[in-house]
C-alpha cells in the first residue's frame, strides 16, 4: 500500500487538503478487475528462528546485518548465480546510482514517484563549502546543496538497459547483476522487509518476443522450484506494481490483462502479511522502445526480468530457521562458502619472518 503525507502550507485551506486526501485514497483503493492467478500455494514448514535478532538499525530504513544474515545472503546469491549460469547469463557490474534520463526512459519518474530518492551535492564554490562544513544542523546545511543529475537506483536492471540504449542488439542476450537499490516508503523506517537501501540480484533477458516469454516462463518454474526447495510457507501469484499516479487504473488493467507481473511472497514466521521476495516481469517492448534498443530486423527489443530481494529472502528464512546452516534446507546448506583455510603455526611463523625481513 502506497502512503503519502501532506504538510500544511500557509493559505492552504482545509477543503483543499480534503480534496487531495480523497484523491490519494481513491488511487490507493483501485484494484485490478481480475483476481490473482495462483501458480504455487505452499504451506511449507516452519521453525524457531530468530526474527530480526541479527541486525542493527543505523538510520531510517537502514540496517547492518550480522554474520548470520550475511552468510544467508552469500548462500542465496551462490544459488542464484548457479541459476544465472544455467540460463547462460553473463554477469555485469552496475552502479547504485542512476541518471535522471535513465529514470525518465524507464517510466519510473512517471509511474512510481513516491519511491524515488534524489541526490544532491554541495554547491561548487568555496564559501558554500565553508558554510556547509560549519552548519550547526541539517536544515542549515541543506541550503548549500544543489540537485545532482542522479538518484538512487530503484532497480538493478535500469542501468543494464541504459548500457544497451540507442543501439542494435545483434542477438538475444541474458544478463545478471547484483546491486544496492533504494526505494523510499513513507512510514516504513523501521520495517525490516521495507528497507530504504536493499540488496538485489536480477536476471534480465533482452531479445525477441518469443525469447522473452520463454525466459519469463522458465524463471517462473525456477522460482517455484527454489521455493519448494527452501520449504517455507509462500505463494507465487500474478501481481501488480505500486502505481500511484493518475494513470493507475489503466496501468493496473493492462498489467493484469496480460499477466505481466508475478510475485513470490514469503509468509513471515510471526504470521504477519506475506512479503514479496521475488518478482518475475514480462516487459514486452516497453524498454526496447524507450531505450531505442532494436533487433537486427529494426523492430524494438522485448525483455523480461526476475529480481530477488536478498535482504527479504534472508529475513524470511532467518525468521523461520535461524542462522545455523545445519537448520537450513539442503539447497542453501550446500551453497554455504567455507571459511578460508585456518593458518597453521608454521604458516604464522613464515608470515612473521617475511614481515621482519621487509
Amino acid at each position: 500500500m502506497a502512503k503519502v503525507r501532506y504538510v500544511a502550507e500557509p493559505g492552504h485551506s482545509t477543503e483543499a487538503t480534503a480534496v487531495l486526501l480523497d484523491e490519494a485514497h481513491a488511487r490507493a483503493a483501485l484494484e485490478t478487475a481480475r483476481a490473482p492467478h495462483v501458480l504455487l500455494d505452499f504451506d511449507g514448514r516452519s521453525g524457531s528462528g530468530a526474527p530480526g535478532s541479527d541486525a542493527t538499525w543505523v538510520g531510517p530504513g537502514l540496517r547492518v546485518g550480522g554474520m548470520e544474515l550475511a552468510r544467508l545472503v552469500r548462500a542465496l546469491d551462490t544459488v542464484l548465480l548457479g541459476l544465472a549460469e544455467d540460463v547462460g547469463a553473463t554477469e555485469r557490474l552496475v552502479p547504485h546510482l542512476v541518471s535522471w534520463e535513465t529514470l525518465r526512459r524507464t517510466g519510473y519518474t512517471r509511474n512510481f514517484p513516491q519511491h524515488l530518492t534524489a541526490c544532491a551535492v554541495v554547491q561548487e564554490n568555496l564559501r558554500a563549502l565553508d558554510r556547509f562544513a560549519q552548519a550547526p544542523d541539517p536544515v542549515t546545511a541543506a541550503a548549500e546543496l544543489t540537485p545532482a543529475p542522479v538518484a538512487l537506483a530503484p532497480a538493478v536492471c535500469m542501468n543494464l538497459f541504459a548500457g544497451l540504449a540507442d543501439g542494435v542488439l545483434p542477438a538475444p542476450t541474458t544478463f545478471t547483476a547484483r546491486g544496492m537499490c533504494g526505494r523510499y516508503e513513507v512510514g516504513a523506517e523501521t520495517v525490516a522487509t521495507r528497507l530504504w537501501s536493499f540488496d538485489m540480484r536480477e536476471l534480465v533477458f533482452v531479445g525477441d518476443a518469443a525469447g522473452a516469454k520463454s525466459f519469463r516462463d522458465t524463471m517462473l518454474d525456477a522460482v517455484a522450484d527454489l521455493a519448494r526447495d527452501v520449504g517455507l510457507p509462500c505463494t507465487l501469484t500474478t501481481a501488480s506494481d505500486p502505481f500511484f499516479t493518475s494513470e493507475r487504473a489503466d496501468l493496473l488493467g493492462y498489467q493484469s490483462a496480460f499477466s505481466l507481473k508475478h510475485e513470490l511472497r514469503g509468509v513471515p514466521a510471526d504470521g504477519s502479511s506475506a512479503v514479496a521476495v521475488t518478482s518475475v516481469n514480462l516487459h514486452k517492448q516497453h524498454f526496447g522502445l524507450e531505450f531505442g534498443i532494436t533487433l537486427p530486423d529494426g523492430t524494438p527489443a522485448h525483455s523480461a526480468c526476475v529480481g530477488f530481494g536478498l535482504d527479504r529472502w534472508a529475513e524470511w528464512i532467518h525468521g523461520h530457521l535461524g542462522g545455523d546452516p545445519d537448520n537450513w534446507p539442503d539447497v542453501l546448506r550446500a551453497a554455504v562458502t567455507s571459511p578460508g583455510p585456518r593458518r597453521t603455526k608454521e604458516g604464522n611463523d613464515q608470515c612473521a619472518r617475511r614481515t621482519r625481513s621487509r
